[in-house]
């Protein structure tokens, strides 16, 4: 069967599908939070839009409480499950595009959630459907689910699971990381760095959006400072002025980029606290700046580093002062051998803060022999061409952490990681449709290696 001439069969409507979907800012809302949509009334119009995509081709459809949407087909049989999200980050600045615009242009699609993960989940939807209109889901069954809260914890899959709506798969997975295949993920915890302290002269602060992406840029408001003004333009610092005649206000910039990888991006916060802790002569923010700098912990004696899941991460992703007390939101990664309690109290001895832990989950790893992370390997290479692919393991977490029997399978090709949690986010339309083309061959062979 060839899944990628298949695939073209749905190209014009898949593409529509997805435009549609990035259209909806699903970001969540606390503003807008009733009955029936527990994350906000964007989140539940993704969900309700996923639902309504899926009535209309066929699929039997349920609304789990407004935390996901399932969409099943398949009368008997093992159960195959694909799982992921509806929500989306916050955009934050710097797009060209409209964030929310779904814009295609020159074969690319650009938009919050082109990649994360609503490109991915429309093209397992595509790929589904395309096997049931050629009468292929035979003996076993598909189960698509879109949660509405993964970005900040999955508190959706959980749900979905342990209110007693989700069914066990036989095989799952998740379109939400990268190809080919991911067999373990970094064990994680979300913790919340609090001090009173008094900060004078800077009023307040606040930036950042989500713990899970670096903080790219924050707002510190002073009384009014002419020397601190000075110094921003001396020492060349990456900041906009915005003051007036009785406030100092400067915006520092920083990176954007995925907490997984706070390497990749730069803390905007941390510039700002190592600059303004020496002009300010105050040492402990200075020492805090550099912290927060430290993505992999180097500079406080937090290094650490496991066999199969690597390095421990260190991201601070949303910062904030209100004059009397500072507030630092941290997403920490570790591996399957690190002493998280250990480093933890470290951190809190080195940084002088409160730690809270607000959520926790552990490390994941697969057998790479297993028949799930074969057969899905081998639908990957099939398809691709890319024989000497090879499963790897990550430091971000997805779902594969809250749904039984799942592994993360795509959908990012290497190289092209389609500014993920960052400006610009986009999706390669050949990508896409190759996407559908191997999550074809893989629940297909799933269904049948599960018979």
């Amino acid at each position: 069967m060839n899944t990628k001439k298949i695939a073209k069969r749905y190209q014009k409507e898949a593409l529509l599908a997805l435009q549609k979907w990035i259209q909806i800012p699903s970001t969540y809302d606390e503003s807008t939070i009733t009955e029936g949509a527990p994350f906000g009334k964007g989140v539940q119009k993704a969900l309700k839009f996923f639902g309504t995509l899926g009535e209309k081709n066929g699929f039997h459809v349920e609304n789990i409480d407004g935390y996901a949407t399932e969409l099943s087909y398949g009368e008997e049989g093992p159960l195959i499950g694909i799982y992921g999200h509806a929500d989306v980050v916050p955009p934050g600045d710097k797009w060209k595009h409209a964030p929310f615009g779904g814009v295609y242009e020159n074969g690319v699609i650009y938009g919050r959630g082109a990649t994360d993960d609503k490109g991915p989940m429309i093209a397992a939807f595509f790929a589904t459907k395309a096997l049931k209109d050629l009468g292929l889901i035979q003996g076993f069954r598909v189960k698509l689910v879109a949660g509405g809260d993964e970005e900040r914890g999955s508190s959706c899959l959980r749900y979905y699971f342990e209110k007693g709506h989700g069914e066990k798969p036989t095989f799952g997975f998740t379109p939400d990381s990268d190809w080919p295949l991911i067999y373990g993920e970094k064990g994680m915890r979300g913790y919340s760095l609090t001090r009173v302290c008094d900060l004078s002269p800077i009023v307040a602060m606040d930036g950042g959006s989500v713990s899970n992406a670096v903080c790219d840029s924050l707002l510190v408001t002073m009384k009014k400072n002419i020397e601190i003004e000075k110094a921003v333009k001396r020492e060349g610092i990456d900041a906009d002025l915005l003051g007036n005649e009785a406030l100092t206000m400067i915006r520092f910039k920083g990176k954007a980029a995925h907490g997984s990888t706070p390497e990749l991006g730069k803390n905007a916060a941390g510039s700002a606290f190592s600059f303004l802790g020496k002009e300010c002569k105050n040492i402990w923010l200075e020492k805090l700046g550099n912290i927060l700098l430290s993505g992999d912990g180097s500079f406080w004696g937090g290094r650490d580093e496991s066999k199969e899941l690597g390095k421990a991460s260190y991201n601070y992703g949303v910062i904030n002062y209100d004059g009397k007390r500072l507030k630092i939101s941290l997403d920490f990664r570790f591996g399957e051998t690190a002493d998280p309690d250990c480093l933890m109290k470290k951190l809190g001895e080195e940084s002088k803060m409160n730690l809270v832990l607000l959520n926790e989950h552990k490390h994941l790893l697969f057998d790479k022999k297993s028949p799930l992370v074969k057969t899905l390997l081998t639908s990957y290479r099939f398809v691709s061409g890319d024989l000497f692919a090879k499963p790897f393991t990550i430091g971000g977490g997805t779902y594969a952490k809250e749904a039984p029997n799942t592994v993360a399978f795509g959908a990012c090709f290497k190289g092209r990681d389609g500014n993920m949690h960052a400006p610009e986010e986009y999706l390669l339309e050949k990508d896409f449709m190759l996407d559908i083309a191997i999550y074809m061959k893989a629940i297909l062979s799933l269904g049948k290696k599960a018979k």
